[in-house]
């Protein structure tokens, strides 16, 4: 009985501090939560926040992070709703364009993120990176001549971005030139101090484009415990696999990106390489 009468003492306590809490508490709760990686309760400690005071002016920057919680969530449609609210009271909302942008594209709301990117380079003409992200959409409508415009743009710009050098490493890899594209990628895991996983990835396509089976294996062993959810992860290490013999681990491989939603076509393929002759 005493240990009841403890949890309902912690639970009343609990919700006697949250209805006190003022705007700064609930902004401080939420940065613990997010410490925590408890995503929906630093989301709906914003809330309450922005609840509190819907006219304070920090509001449009807890609309972006909150945008961000709910995509890392899977809620996409609020995190729309939080990005495109964040930008009607932000006075420089190109941040809030790229976060809806790129999560549009993730929506598969193609043309909807075409327009945030026009948008983004209309207002913004020197942002390299809205260059290169609407390159790759009009490589996805397979306009390779507009892509490469933008491409070019962003080296005219700034030659020396990093985007700029995803740009010429895209356009190497489309012309299957996997030792330039492999060079780019090297250069910016050397140049980078925290280096984005995507990067050993692409080196890794690369490398096993190139027959160098050895290093791929290495790239991919570098950001295995980050890719747990890629498919494609699984189609490079099963290739992997395959050319070294290994028939029953990489139709393992091959099965997991299938089952993660990779191309049902290109998955059975590789497949039936793996199958005993």
């Amino acid at each position: 009985m005493k240990i009841i009468y403890t949890v309902i003492l912690f639970f009343f306590a609990y919700a006697l501090s949250a209805q006190t809490l003022d705007y700064m508490g609930w902004i401080e709760r939420s940065a613990s939560h997010i410490e925590q990686n408890r995503l929906d309760s630093a989301a709906v400690a914003l809330q309450k926040a922005m609840a509190l005071e819907p006219a304070n002016e920090k509001n449009p920057v807890l609309l972006l992070t909150l945008g961000k919680l709910q995509r890392q969530l899977g809620h996409y449609d609020d995190a729309y709703i939080s990005f495109t609210a964040c930008m009607a009271n932000d006075p420089s909302p190109a941040l809030a364009l790229h976060n809806r942008a790129s999560l549009l594209c993730d929506m598969e709301r193609f043309d909807e993120a075409m327009e945030d990117y026009n948008t983004l380079i209309r207002d913004y003409p020197e942002d390299v990176e809205a260059y290169y992200r609407r390159g790759i959409l009009f490589l996805e409508r397979n306009d390779r001549s507009k892509a490469e415009t933008d491409f070019k743009a962003s080296e005219l710009i700034d030659p020396d971005n990093m985007y700029t050098k995803l740009s010429k490493a895209l356009l190497y890899k489309l012309d299957d030139n996997w030792a330039a594209a492999e060079q780019v990628y090297t250069g910016l895991i050397q140049s980078s101090t925290s280096v984005d996983p995507s990067f050993y990835m692409n080196r890794a396509e690369c490398y096993v484009n190139s027959d160098q089976m050895f290093k791929a294996s290495a790239d991919l062993r570098a950001v295995e415990g980050s890719q747990k959810e890629n498919p494609y992860f699984y189609i490079l290490r099963g290739r992997v696999r395959l050319a070294q013999f290994d028939k029953v681990a990489a139709r393992a491989d091959f099965r997991k990106a299938k089952e993660l939603g990779y191309d049902a076509d290109i998955t059975d393929g590789w497949l039936k390489k793996t199958e005993k002759k």
